[in-house]
């Protein structure tokens, strides 16, 4: 049986459709959710629940957010503290240009490396949960809209690690539209935000007939609830460093107070603050110690966090939210003019953990002058469209089809180092276009393309999608002419090939 998995930044979970939708039990307390943590103990990798409580004691190789770093190159400057660096070539000692995860004895891991213990977790739980009757053979999951193809292949390698030969990729926001219509019979379209610990994809969705369409899309990469992590963690950081600033000049705090060594537990506080801030109007964040001076004496965190400070503080990335909603709207009304927010959204759902604060939900319900659903479970709807693309690609829900469209621009490198349009962001899938090439220069001996993800000006900076090179016999510019077709497949992944002048 193929099963739906949302592998999220934070937590992850898994759910199947056999008749009817399920959430899969992941251990024996019948819990639904796994926090997307891996510990290292030696060589041995702690995930889930397991790896948080071995994190309070080994915070330096308790290792979050990962997915986020999916195929990331490496920066020297990454904010991650002590925990990355750039990957070594065991053959060669040199580094790969890789962002890794340095664990026990200085050993690397890739955040793919990193994804295959949790998905492999969530595999096993899940033959443990069909078993007797059936076993896991594939999987849906559930990828941000912004995510690289680089980055999803890096995703679907490590399922294929996990055990998983049948793997198939779904973009988060379009699974919670197909679990929110899974009647297909709603009227009207639906807006869905789905914003999870790493990422945020806004999506515009119709359904009508068994037929969901996606009318528009758009996403940031890098804002999540990291993010707001982040923000709860400088303003203790600078709290504490004003506080024994006396201490730090003086040089009497051990280590002259430096924090990468704690920042993983720093993260890990800020984010059980973010939390409690949805139900609170005021917490505490503890941590002691911290560090301590010299002679022993304990330099703790605790320190008073609001609910309007955390606001505050995060004004700015509920702005960028919003404006990627703006941005779907937008989208939608170019394709269609008479398309009207007000008059045309019937319901706007909220999908990941970052829903549950209560400034971004407020902010949603400003924006589009309606509150959000309640009904669906933030942290469950996205498997649950997983599992119900499952059923359909085993043809256990041919009632539901899916009419998808690309998230991103796709070009070829022209002259001059240009992108050039081929199949613009928008388009439906899968589609394809012919185009005709020749040769520019006397004497190739080659026609060279790249197919290019078009987010920069010049094609250098772009992400390379495909490439092609077609052999032609030496002969004046212009002369060798050829055909290629672009193609973009029912997944919505681009590729590029030669065909028959």
């Amino acid at each position: 049986m193929y099963i739906g998995i949302d592998f999220g930044s934070t937590n992850t979970t898994a759910a199947l459709w056999d008749g009817k939708l399920r959430m899969i039990e992941l251990n024996a307390a019948g819990t639904t959710t796994m926090p997307t943590v891996v510990t290292m103990i030696g060589e041995t990798a702690l995930v889930g629940e397991e790896a948080v409580v071995a994190g309070e004691k080994n915070p330096a190789y308790d290792f979050r957010n990962f997915k986020r770093m999916m195929s990331e190159p490496w920066h020297p400057d990454e904010d991650t503290g002590a925990q990355t660096a750039e990957e070594i070539d065991p053959e060669t000692g040199l580094g790969t240009g890789m962002l890794a995860f340095v664990g026990p004895h200085d050993l690397h891991y890739l955040p793919t490396e990193l994804s295959t213990y949790i998905i492999s977790a969530i595999v096993d739980a899940a033959n443990q949960f069909l078993k007797p009757h059936d076993v896991v053979s594939g999987a849906v999951i559930g990828v941000p809209a912004t995510f690289t193809p680089d980055q999803i292949e890096a995703v679907k390698q490590a399922a294929r690690n996990a055990g998983l030969e049948n793997v198939y990729t779904i973009e988060e926001p379009v699974a919670a539209a197909i679990a929110h219509n899974i009647d297909a019979r709603r009227p009207g379209a639906t807006f869905v935000v789905d914003f999870g610990g790493g990422t945020l994809d806004t999506t515009l969705t119709r359904s009508r007939d068994g037929l969901i369409s996606i009318l528009a899309k758009n996403g940031i990469a890098d804002l999540g609830g990291a993010d707001f992590d982040k923000r709860i963690a400088d303003y203790v950081i600078n709290l504490w460093r004003s506080e024994f600033r006396k201490e730090l000049e003086a040089g009497q705090v051990a280590d002259n107070g430096q924090l990468d060594r704690v920042m993983p537990k720093i993260l890990a506080e800020a984010e059980s603050v973010k939390k409690r801030l949805s139900v609170y109007e005021e917490t505490t964040f503890k941590l002691d110690p911290v560090s301590r001076t010299i002679d022993g004496v304990s330099l703790p965190m605790i320190y008073p966090v609001s609910r309007a400070i955390l606001n505050e503080l995060t004004r700015d990335l509920i702005d960028r939210m919003i404006a990627a909603c703006k941005a779907t709207i937008e989208d939608a009304i170019r394709k269609d003019a008479k398309f009207s927010a007000s008059g045309d959204i019937k319901a706007v759902l909220c999908v990941g953990g970052m829903t549950r604060v209560p400034a971004v939900r407020q902010a949603v319900e400003d924006f589009f002058g309606k509150a959000p659903r309640k009904d669906e479970n933030p942290e469950q709807v996205v498997a649950q469209g997983c599992a119900i693309k499952a059923a359909i690609l085993e043809g256990r829900r041919p009632d539901i089809s899916l009419a998808d469209i690309l998230s991103f621009d796709v070009a070829i490198e022209g002259l001059n180092n240009v992108p050039v349009m081929v199949i613009p962001r928008g388009t439906s899938f899968p589609s394809k276009k012919t185009l005709p090439v020749k040769t520019s220069e006397d004497d190739q001996t080659e026609i060279s393309m790249r197919l290019l993800w078009a987010t920069r000006p010049r094609a250098e900076d772009c992400h390379v999608l495909d490439a092609l090179d077609i052999p032609v016999d030496p002969a004046p510019a212009g002369v060798q002419r050829r055909k290629v077709v672009v193609s973009i497949d029912d997944e919505g992944h681009p590729s590029i090939e030669s065909v028959a002048a």
